[in-house]
Formats: structure tokens, C-alpha cells, sequence
């Protein structure tokens, strides 16, 4: 029988109690994906599990002794709302081959599946399912009612209106929307009549004429209705939470790496970070906007669980664009830098209705502390361009230091002008990644590998490259740029979100 870890304290032992000594059915992931959570459920003394993995993925797996590994054909998606909507839809994956394998893993009817968050948390071949998420939880996800949930806890909002998807009303919204906000452009969010979508793919940034018919006839296919909001210049970021019987637990904001392609009207997401502090005022109206919106969701629908708030941090102060009613991958981020708070066995717990064990305001003390003190950067991308046919990882370096790239204390230590992105480049040449000849101007190291989109690129920067102010944008620019002329990703180019000041 497998046994805790010796240092697995009693607060840790309680959290973990629903996995301890039961076998766990980890699914339709990639198996790189799985990796920390297979050492996570053998410090906390479940049975060996059972990975139903969905191809290879970037960097290590579990090896045959750690867990039962039954690889199945991966999938192909055309786009991230695609694979969402597949992980909305878990049961339609249980073929005749998955089916055998939980069988034969646990014949007993004993195990519990530990699925993505994103889906529901409704058993699983009479098996219970750990995450998910609820019904009521789910039917928060709509673009749509954003502004309806502001307005309930008195919170600003950005004057945008929902119209029908249709090119009339969409072209008089916008005009409407650009005179009342006084800007130049606006953003279409298309709403979840079949489903939830993500990475961008139901947004269009709305810049001229061209755009605007492209982007109507796509929503006229896809959406009954579509949000149409003034474009927000500032810094992409977000704000957490986690809704307990007792309080919310709310986090440090983060920065969100959303590039920008204004050619074809999109935002490409490239990953976040914490080394970017915004100024304490509103970092402080942010973590009260996020308290409120927690406690209102539990009033509305018994809300239990992890919450973020996506937006745009303007020179007006926070906007908010969407709420993500789950453990996103912006928690999940946030509770491996700092693994002694134990975010997600909290928000597991929240959803089983069991005792969390401290009180709301100890568990986000805590977590604070141990946020501040441990920073970080995580610069990504996916492309639907099938490139890599196997993990590859790339050390790579530029020709002048980093710290400081982006901060916003205002400091440059890599140029001034613009290539890509606001402050990427020097005075004498355009700044980007190259192959390390040696350690000297080592920026960090490159991972690139399939994935169910296609390909997959990460960027993991070296210990000493970004300091406290630093923003991850700029990174993510270098490394789609890097992937583009490394591995013909088809990126193409993107701009950074400029700071601005009240």
C-alpha cells in the first residue's frame, strides 16, 4: 500500500485525503503534460495511476514504473475551441480501447478520474470525476453576460453592448461604441451557442472596414450574439480567486502576454507573468474587484472554487473582458510557484464540499507571501501549423543583456525603438533569439514539440534574466519569432501591449 510522504504536513494530508491510497485515472492529456501531477499523486500516496495519454508532448514524461501508460491515437484540432469544446465532451472519448484499459485498471469500481477543469465533474463510466466543474459553473463562461455581473457588485465596466451577429447591428454598435468611448477601433467577442471557446478564436479586434465584413461573416456562422467593446489599450492581465464557505481567497494579479496582429485583427496568446507589478492602487482595486465578484457568485450560484478575471489594465484603471469560472490555467501557474499553498487540492476540496482545513484569510495570507517571493515568467505559444514530429529543446541567447526588457519602471536595457514589439530592439538592430554559442547572453531554453493543435513552443528563461517590473510580453515576441524562423510555425508577426500611465 502505498504510503504519504514523509514530509507531507497535516494541513497537506488533509487536502490530499481524497486521493491517498486510491488509484487515479489521469486522462486525455498529453503525457508531458502529466508529468508533475503523477509525482504529486505519489507524494500524496495514491496507487499508481493510470495516464490515458494523448500523444508525447514537450519535455518529461512518467516513466512505466511511476504509472500504467495506455497511449491513444491523439487527436487533430483545427483550433483551441475545438479542443475546449472536446474537453467539455469527455464521455465521447471513452472508445472500446479506453474503456478496457479503466476496466482492467480497476476492476472494483474503486479509482476516481482526474480530468481538466475545464469539463464537468459528472462521473465517468460509475466512476467520480476530481475537478470538472458543475453545470451552474459552466454557464458563467458566456462573454455575454460579463457586463451583468460588473453592474451586480457596482464595478466599472467599459460601455460595451451585445446586438445580434448580424452585419447591421454589428456596424452600428461599433459605430456607437467608438463615439461614446472616443476610440479608434473595437472588439467583437462572439457568444457560446455551441459552446465555450477560448484562445482568442471568438474575438476579433475591428480596425477597418475589411476586417469588420470578415469578421460578421465569421460571427454570422458561429454566434447568435456578439459583445461588441471600445479597444482597451494597456496591459493584458488578470486576477484570481478561489471561492471557500468562509471567504475568498484572492491572489496577486498577473500580467497576460496577449500579442497583437493588426493585420488580421487578432490577439495571440503567448503566456503571463508575475515579475510585472502594476501600481499598488490598482493592484488593490483589482483584488477588491476580484473579492466581490467571488462572493457574488457564491450568492448566485452556491460558487465554489477557483475564478479569474481577465482584462485590460487602462489608463482609466482595471476593465474587465471576461470571467473564467474554473481552476485556469492562470491558477494552475500561480500554485506551481508556490506549491506550499496548495491552490488546487483547496479548490478540489471547495468542489467536493469538504473542509479546506484553514480559515479564507490564513490560506491567502499565506499564499501571497509565498507569491511574492517566488516570481515568474511563462512565454508560450501554439500553432496549428504540424511542424515538429518530436521534442526538441534549444538553448538560446541574444547579443545584449535582458533585465529589465519592458519594466515598468520605464527602464530599457534592450533598445528603444520597435520591431515586433514595443522595446525589443536597439538602436543598431532588431533584437531576437538565436541558438546559444555559450552561456554568455543566455536567455534560456526553447521547447518544441507536437501537440493536438499542431505544434507546441515554451520558453524557459534562465534563473537571472528578468527582475522584479519586467514584463513577459517581450519574451513572448522573441520566441514566436525565434519558433517562426526555427521551425516555420507560421506566428507571423505580433506586437506588444504599450503600459500606460493615469
Amino acid at each position: 500500500m502505498p504510503e504519504v510522504a514523509d514530509d507531507v504536513g497535516d494541513w497537506e494530508r488533509h487536502l490530499c485525503s481524497p486521493v491517498t491510497g486510491r488509484k487515479i485515472i489521469c486522462s486525455f492529456e498529453l503525457l508531458a503534460g502529466m508529468t508533475r501531477l503523477v509525482a504529486s499523486l505519489r507524494r500524496w500516496g495514491a496507487e499508481r495511476p493510470l495516464l490515458i495519454a494523448e500523444g508525447r508532448g514537450a519535455g518529461p514524461i512518467p516513466s512505466e514504473d511511476e504509472a500504467e501508460i495506455v497511449a491513444v491515437e491523439p487527436p487533430r484540432f483545427e483550433s483551441l475551441t475545438d479542443q475546449v469544446r472536446a474537453r467539455m465532451r469527455p464521455a465521447d472519448r471513452l472508445t472500446p480501447q479506453v474503456v478496457a484499459s479503466v476496466e482492467a485498471y480497476d476492476s472494483d469500481k474503486q479509482a476516481a478520474w482526474w480530468t481538466s477543469p475545464i469539463g464537468p465533474n459528472t462521473a465517468l463510466l460509475d466512476r467520480p470525476v476530481l475537478g470538472g466543474r458543475p453545470p451552474q459553473h459552466i454557464a458563467l463562461e458566456d462573454k455575454m453576460i460579463v457586463d451583468d455581473l460588473l453592474d451586480a457588485v457596482g464595478a466599472a465596466t467599459s460601455g460595451a453592448v451585445v446586438v445580434p451577429a448580424r452585419d447591421d447591428d454589428l456596424l452600428a454598435a461599433s459605430d456607437a461604441v467608438r463615439v461614446a468611448a472616443a476610440v479608434d477601433s473595437v472588439v467583437w467577442a462572439g457568444d457560446a451557442r455551441d459552446g465555450i471557446n477560448g484562445g482568442g478564436d471568438f474575438v476579433r479586434w475591428v480596425r477597418n472596414r475589411r476586417q469588420a465584413q470578415a469578421a460578421a461573416d465569421f460571427f454570422a456562422a458561429h454566434c447568435d450574439k456578439v459583445r461588441v467593446a471600445p479597444f482597451l489599450e494597456g496591459v493584458p492581465c488578470s486576477v484570481h480567486g478561489i471561492v471557500l464557505p468562509d471567504g475568498v481567497v484572492v491572489l496577486r494579479p498577473m500580467e497576460l502576454a496577449t500579442l497583437r496582429d493588426p493585420d488580421n485583427g487578432r490577439f495571440l496568446y503567448a503566456g503571463m507573468g508575475t515579475s510585472w507589478e502594476p501600481p499598488p492602487a490598482d493592484a488593490a482595486a483589482m483584488r477588491q474587484l476580484a473579492r466581490d465578484m467571488g462572493e457574488h457568485l457564491r450568492q448566485l450560484v452556491g460558487y465554489r472554487g477557483g475564478f479569474g478575471l481577465d482584462g485590460v489594465l487602462t489608463a482609466a484603471g482595471f476593465r474587465v473582458t471576461e470571467l473564467n469560472p474554473r481552476f485556469s490555467g492562470g491558477l494552475t501557474r500561480l500554485g506551481r510557484a508556490a506549491p506550499a499553498a496548495h491552490l488546487e487540492l483547496v479548490h478540489i476540496n471547495a468542489l467536493l464540499g469538504r473542509a479546506v482545513g484553514r480559515p479564507a484569510e490564513q490560506i491567502e495570507a499565506d499564499a501571497l507571501a509565498l507569491l511574492d517571493d517566488n516570481r515568474f515568467v511563462d512565454v508560450m505559444g501554439v500553432s496549428t501549423a504540424v511542424t515538429a514530429t518530436e521534442s526538441v529543446e534549444v538553448r538560446v541567447a541574444v547579443g545584449q543583456p535582458l533585465a529589465g526588457l519592458g519594466s515598468s519602471s520605464g527602464t530599457r536595457s534592450r533598445g528603444s525603438s520597435t520591431n515586433r514589439a514595443d522595446g525589443l530592439t536597439s538602436a543598431a538592430e532588431p533584437l531576437r533569439l538565436e541558438a546559444a554559442a555559450d552561456d554568455a547572453q543566455l536567455v534560456g531554453t526553447v521547447l518544441c514539440g507536437p501537440s493536438p493543435l499542431g505544434t507546441f513552443v515554451r520558453l524557459v528563461a534562465a534563473p537571472d534574466v528578468l527582475r522584479v517590473g519586467d514584463r513577459a510580453a517581450p519574451l513572448g515576441v522573441l520566441l514566436l519569432d525565434f519558433a517562426d524562423r526555427t521551425w516555420g510555425t507560421g506566428f507571423g508577426p505580433v506586437r506588444m501591449a504599450a503600459a500606460v500611465r493615469r
